[in-house]
């Protein structure tokens, strides 16, 4: 079945329609050790109390709370360290009335031992240490389970596994977890008019930028990327580069430029004549009005706009929710913020504007907008000083000074 729309629609439901119809990537063991980035598809359970047992939360010396209780400046207390326990020994030795362990931090609590004081707030010998505060019972001690106990879950299907998640598990004893897949996401870059980056371009020509920026996207979205390379101009190039990236395991593609109405607009229709189904939006939105949107067996293809602002704006709002629907990701939207106007900020009505600009954390809290550089959709250079993209509605500006809008981050910036 295919679908065409050729009537405004607003970003949500364009946005809603592509992600309905995309699926979850297949599952793959991974190494824990390898793990980093890859979205989670299986439950991470503690099976044993973490920490196993209790220990010290700091260097000092293990003590029971009752021999300390008359000390005091004017009072202090002197006990015989009785012996000494550091991370990784066993504490079998109990620790009797009126005597001391010098401990580690880490180190496990001797029997009978309630609390620890920092060596700091002590004067000691080798074989002796003074207090001259008292202690209640439990402090400085990390209890055993005060962490995790057995069947707790810490962890399930659609976590982002980064650096804590993976301490997590590997404190938890996986040493393999599964994961999604990694996708593989091919870029399109059709147009006579590209050259390779490293190319002097000639007369009518501009060199690809576009493949260079969405290659980094697709990375940064935990996905593969699949360089296509420059595509001629026309529908049996574009596809035949379709149907070989598929042979070569392509789980997704992602082009520029051919989504719009123009004579040599070509990738808008091969979507149209080969996807199914296929959508050619019209998106109520400023940059990226005109989407492509298709699958091919299964597989997503996103069709933005060429102007590399608008790709770019386009990979935010549309593709990165969509690869992460595919990578299994619990979380798909971006999360929205509000951001303070300092000036007042007009634009056009008619469509919703996505401001590209960077947001900084406010003197006051919360969040604020620098003042943006220039918008137009094929300009480059404000966009690289931007981390966020500031939504403001169709009504039209202005904004006022001090007014809020709606924000999301760009990719990982600003976090």
């Amino acid at each position: 079945m295919r679908e065409l729309g050729h009537e405004l629609i607003s970003l949500e439901d364009a946005r809603e329609t592509m992600l309905s119809l995309i699926g979850e990537i297949a599952a793959e063991p991974c190494a824990t050790t390898e793990a980093f980035g890859r979205v989670l598809r299986q439950v991470v359970e503690a099976r044993d109390l973490i920490p196993p047992f209790d220990n010290s939360a700091m260097d000092g010396y293990a003590v029971h709370a009752a021999d300390l209780a008359p000390a005091g400046e004017e009072n202090p207390v002197t006990l015989p360290v009785a012996f000494r326990l550091q991370a990784g020994d066993a504490a079998t030795e109990p620790l009797g009335a009126g005597s001391a362990a010098r401990i580690m931090t880490g180190a496990p609590l001797p029997p009978g031992a309630e609390a620890v004081v920092p060596h700091e707030l002590t004067s000691f010998t080798d074989t002796e240490v003074t207090f001259s505060a008292s202690i209640e019972a439990g402090r400085n001690v990390r209890r055993a389970g005060g962490d995790m106990k057995p069947g707790d879950v810490p962890l399930g299907p659609g976590a982002v596994l980064g650096p804590s998640q993976l301490g997590i598990a590997a404190t938890l004893g996986y040493a393999e977890l599964e994961v999604s897949r990694r996708p593989r996401v091919a870029v399109l870059s059709p147009g006579d008019e590209l050259v390779d980056i490293g190319e002097e371009p000639g007369p009518g020509k501009i060199r690809n930028s576009n493949a260079c920026s969405l290659r980094a996207a697709v990375i940064e979205s935990g996905c593969e990327p699949l360089d296509l390379g420059i595509i001629p101009d026309n529908k049996p190039a574009i596809s035949a580069a379709i149907r070989e990236a598929m042979e070569g395991g392509a789980d997704a593609f992602v082009s520029t430029g051919g989504a719009s109405a123009g004579d040599f607009d070509f990738i808008k229709e091969v979507i149209s004549e080969e996807a199914d189904p296929a959508h050619v939006f019209k998106v109520a939105m400023k940059p990226g009005k005109p989407q492509v949107f298709g699958l091919f067996d299964g597989r997503p293809f996103f069709g933005l706009p060429g102007n590399p602002a608008a790709a770019i704006v386009s990979f935010e709002v549309f593709v990165r929710p969509g690869l992460r629907k595919l990578r299994g990701c619990s979380r798909i939207l971006p999360e929205i913020f509000e951001a303070r106007f300092p000036f007042e900020q007009n634009y056009k009505p008619g469509r919703v504007f996505l401001l590209r600009t960077r947001v900084e954390a406010a003197p006051g809290g919360g969040y604020e907008v620098v003042r943006p550089g220039e918008q137009d959709s094929s300009f480059l250079a404000s966009l690289a000083r931007a981390n966020a993209i500031v939504v403001l509605p169709s009504g039209g500006g202005p904004v006022r000074e001090g007014e809020t809008r709606p924000a999301f981050w760009m990719g990982g910036a600003g976090r």
